[in-house]
């Protein structure tokens, strides 16, 4: 059996530096261009698995991943060169599986979708910049399972057209005793309140 060897493999102003088993990179390894470090990785017998860590050009993290057998796995958080925390994912094997936020720089939630499989699956939403709620639809195995509901930024319905529902026809449809627009009102903040 081999031992751990220490590698550099250096192609233009990229350069890997690592440790390999069998010919094959194992255990950490960090990818620098230009000298500066663009990630720290982690693998096992030659595909990506456990930890791996992601840097902006100025050297801030990016993004902070898990990878098992090559794929990733599990929780993966993206952020924006001030450290802001941009998109939390769940992964399993490879695909989208469970939670997915997207916020604006501000903190501002963007989307929150449920997915399975690399489907969604469940509620999908999505949020005008003032945080009021743009698009709610329900999803089963990435197929719509019914309508979906759409809002202006001042928290009005669309019509089918687009256009917001006047204030006077959300009166009278309330009148008629016709479902109102559901609740709009600003989504939640990162990070969450506790």
């Amino acid at each position: 059996m081999e031992r751990l060897q220490n590698v550099t493999l250096q192609r233009g102003d990229s350069r890997i530096e690592g440790t390999t088993l069998d010919g094959a990179l194992h255990g950490s390894a960090r990818v620098l261009t230009g000298g500066v470090p663009v990630a720290l990785l982690s693998y096992a017998h030659g595909e990506l698995h456990g930890p791996a860590t992601m840097f902006h050009p100025d050297g801030a993290r990016s993004a902070q991943l898990n990878y098992a057998d090559g794929k990733l796995h599990g929780k993966a958080v993206y952020y924006l060169a001030d450290g802001t925390v941009q998109r939390e994912a769940q992964y399993a094997h490879g695909a989208l599986s469970g939670d997915s936020k997207t916020w604006l720089p501000d903190g501002t939630l963007l989307e929150h979708a449920v997915y399975r499989q690399g489907k969604p699956h469940g509620l999908l939403q999505r949020f005008h910049p003032n945080g009021r709620l743009a698009e709610r639809q329900m999803f089963n195995a990435g197929k719509p399972a019914g309508p979906a509901e759409r809002y202006a930024a001042d928290g009005r319905p669309l019509d089918a057209e687009g256009k917001p529902v006047s204030r006077w026809q959300q009166w009278w449809r309330g009148m008629r005793g016709e479902p109102a627009a559901a609740e709009s009102a600003p989504g939640p903040r990162y990070p969450p309140n506790s």
